[in-house]
Parts: C-alpha cells; sequence; structure tokens
C-alpha cells in the first residue's frame, strides 16, 4: 500500500472522558478525504492528534513512515476560519509569507525579493493573487479561506489538512474553494473535516465517518446503517439538489406525531366531503 497517512490504535482522553477510541485509518497518497461526524463527535480531535497538538493516550501515527516529530514539515493545516483574528494589521501577502520565517530571524528582518515572488505564486494557486497588498480585514470569508489555504501552501507540504473549510463562506465561495482544493489535489494529498454533506458525492475520493470511533472508511457512499451509526438517528441527506431520505426502521416520535396530525387531517376532509355528497 502506498500510505502517507498512517494511524494505528489511536486513542485520546480528555482527562478521564474517551474522545477517540481505538482509530485504525490507512490514508493513501494523493487520496482527498473528508471525515465527517455529529458535532463532538471528535473530528478537530482527531486533526489536532494527527498535528501532534493533543497528546494521545495510546497508538500511532505516522507520515510517510515517520512519527510526527520527524514529519511535521510535511504537513500543511488550515484551522478553522473562526478561530482566526482577521482584525490584525497585516496585508495578504505578509501573511502568505510569514509561513516561511525561520527561527532565530531578527526584529529587522526583511522578506527577499524571491520570498515575495514565492508568495504570489502560491496566491496564484488559489485565485487571489490581485488581492496581495490588500488588508486582510478587507477580505470576504470566501477570499480568507483560500488566502489560508495559500499560506498552508507555502510550507509546501505533501499532505494538506483542512478544518471545516467552508464554513461561513456563501455558496459561490463554496464552489471556489473545492475547485482550488480539487486542482491541488492533482499534487498533494488532502483530508478535509467538513458538515458539508452536499460537496462530498461530487468532490471526494474517500470519507471516514466518525463518531468518536470510525464507524466507515471507504468510497463515498452512505447506507441508511452507516448515516444512524454516525448519527444516533435517523437523518434526511439532501445530494445534487435531490433529497434522499436515509430512515431506519422505526420513526421518531416527532415523525409519528406528524403522522398522525396528517391522518386525523385526512380523515376530516373525506367525512366532510361524504357529509357533504349525503345531503
Amino acid at each position: 500500500m502506498n500510505n502517507i497517512l498512517s494511524i494505528k490504535n489511536l486513542t485520546v482522553k480528555y482527562e478521564h472522558i474517551l474522545a477517540l477510541d481505538n482509530i485504525n485509518l490507512d490514508v493513501e497518497k494523493g487520496d482527498f478525504l473528508a471525515i465527517i461526524g455529529p458535532n463532538g463527535g471528535g473530528k478537530t480531535t482527531f486533526l489536532r492528534a494527527i498535528l501532534g497538538l493533543l497528546k494521545k493516550e495510546s497508538g500511532e501515527i505516522l507520515i510517510e513512515g515517520k512519527n510526527i516529530e520527524k514529519s511535521r514539515h510535511l504537513i500543511g493545516y488550515v484551522p478553522q476560519i473562526s478561530l482566526i483574528d482577521r482584525k490584525f494589521p497585516i496585508s495578504v501577502l505578509e501573511v502568505v509569507m510569514t509561513a516561511i520565517l525561520k527561527p532565530g530571524l531578527h526584529p529587522f528582518f526583511k522578506y527577499s525579493k524571491e520570498n515575495k515572488e514565492f508568495a504570489l505564486k502560491k496566491l496564484d494557486l488559489v485565485g487571489i493573487k490581485e488581492l496581495a497588498n490588500r488588508q486582510i480585514a478587507d477580505l470576504s470569508g470566501g477570499e480568507f479561506q483560500r488566502l489560508l489555504i495559500a499560506r498552508a501552501l507555502a510550507t509546501e507540504p505533501k499532505i494538506l489538512f483542512l478544518d471545516e473549510p467552508t464554513s461561513n463562506v456563501d455558496p459561490h465561495s463554496k464552489e471556489q474553494i473545492y475547485e482550488v482544493l480539487y486542482k491541488l489535489n492533482k499534487e498533494i494529498t488532502i483530508v478535509m473535516v467538513t458538515h458539508d454533506l452536499l460537496a462530498i458525492s461530487k468532490n471526494v475520493k474517500n470519507i471516514a465517518c466518525l463518531n468518536r470511533t470510525l464507524i466507515y472508511h471507504g468510497e463515498p457512499v452512505l447506507t441508511e446503517n452507516v448515516v444512524n451509526q454516525m448519527y444516533g438517528c435517523p437523518v434526511d441527506l439532501i445530494a445534487h439538489g435531490v433529497p434522499h431520505r436515509v430512515l431506519g426502521e422505526h420513526e421518531t416520535h416527532n415523525h409519528k406525531i406528524e403522522n398522525s396530525k396528517e391522518k386525523h387531517v385526512r380523515n376530516n376532509k373525506a367525512n366532510n366531503s361524504k357529509n357533504r355528497r349525503t345531503k
């Protein structure tokens, strides 16, 4: 197997609370993997554990066969947009260049012409080169998200991790972001946490369904059984604009109430019609 990421028996706890339970997952080079699941299911925890930002209870995480301490330079990371202060006075170009700063630089360090040209190429990759001199506070949500992707690319990673890259952006910006990711996936492996089920069937190659443990890993096809295990209840999914109802064998209490109301209304209408014909 040509794996870039291998996770074996990963368990993570917050004090005495089990956040991730015995996760095993292999990601091949060139994959575009979406990690989905309910809120609180451990998706962001999973990413943070891979990045070495959380201490694991047990297990092994390898990037190209090496532990995170020896392979951190192979990783690019795009955090949730809501976690970043966009009021900081810095230009788009400067944000990308901060990714290439080396430790121990003196206070009067200046970027070289080569540094600027390198950063501009990354901005061009995500389609916002013309915004290089703009302040980040003036960017739209979609533009700012593409800026974060450009900054992650400045480290020249072999695998790119993204945490909810299309949250809080408009539909047109979502399409632009997925177009960027699709293009980038020709060169690097992508692992993306998302709630955007609409994106799964047409943009990613594989999915991993996570709810504290790994429920499913494979092609982006959600069966009734997988969805019920992942969310713990029946769920309605919509893909490509066409609703697909994914329900268990039993109805929820609310569904029963609604069905009872509808049946009552239908019976009343039928009775009224019958009475009118009798008269």
